[in-house]
């Protein structure tokens, strides 16, 4: 089951082992829930001199071991890859890093994953990132295939609220863990910690005056809070 985050840098092959390039992207369908087409970066002419990159039809591809392998020889042309996934290269979608938000507006965070069908492209689980401040407090964010609608032109869709799903890994712990090692380092740290999560959260587009990012820091002073409960008990 491949991965958006995995495929990157990632060999492509033609028929006969050639190397052609290597995936520099994983193209989604326009609106739906599903990869279309990867992007190719073409090796350097003599080394040095950069190429415009190629643009690959998934149904093309077939994933092993070594990489992804093409039938043929050749990377395809751009109008043949159009052709084959019945819309313009243009209109693809890259999701890594898109913000997500629910189908009543909340913002959720951004992609910071997709796994999805190496055959098909169907997309098989999201797993969303909510800044460095909120991935320390709750963890990322995982979103079962049945919750993703798709694109809607301006941000990945999901049909749950950031209060409906479910955070990756303990991440109570984490938090408690982090909380205390920043306050052990002196109170700078700890300032530096949270201005760095609201720098990351700002360069996404997240405000922490309210919604997602506010809840980011209050779970965050929830857990400091507790840990020092814990000591003082």
């Amino acid at each position: 089951m491949p991965h958006t985050t995995t495929l990157d840098g990632v060999d492509v092959l033609g028929a006969t082992g050639v190397r052609l390039g290597s995936i520099s992207g994983v193209l989604f369908h326009p609106k739906e829930a599903r990869v279309i087409g990867l992007a190719v970066t073409r090796p350097r002419v003599v080394g040095v001199v950069s190429r415009k990159p190629a643009y690959v039809a998934l149904s093309a591809v077939t994933f092993e071991n070594r990489g992804a392998l093409l039938a043929t020889k050749r990377l395809p042309t751009n109008v043949e890859g159009e052709r084959a996934i019945g819309a313009s290269w243009d209109d693809t979608v890259l999701w890594d890093s898109m913000p997500v938000r629910s189908t009543d507006g909340d913002a959720v965070g951004v992609v910071g994953d997709v796994s999805f069908d190496g055959t098909t492209g169907t997309a098989l689980s999201l797993r969303v990132s909510t800044g460095i401040l909120g991935d320390i407090a709750v963890g990322r964010l995982d979103v079962p295939v049945a919750l993703i609608e798709g694109f809607d032109g301006d941000a990945v869709v999901i049909h749950a609220s950031y209060a409906d799903l479910r955070a990756s890994g303990g991440a109570a712990k984490v938090a408690a863990k982090t909380a205390s090692a920043a306050k052990v380092a002196g109170t700078r740290v700890a300032k530096q910690a949270y201005d760095t999560g609201m720098s990351a959260a700002v360069a996404v587009g997240k405000s922490f005056k309210s919604g997602t990012g506010r809840r980011m820091l209050d779970k965050f002073r929830e857990m400091t809070r507790d840990e020092d409960e814990t000591k003082e008990t």
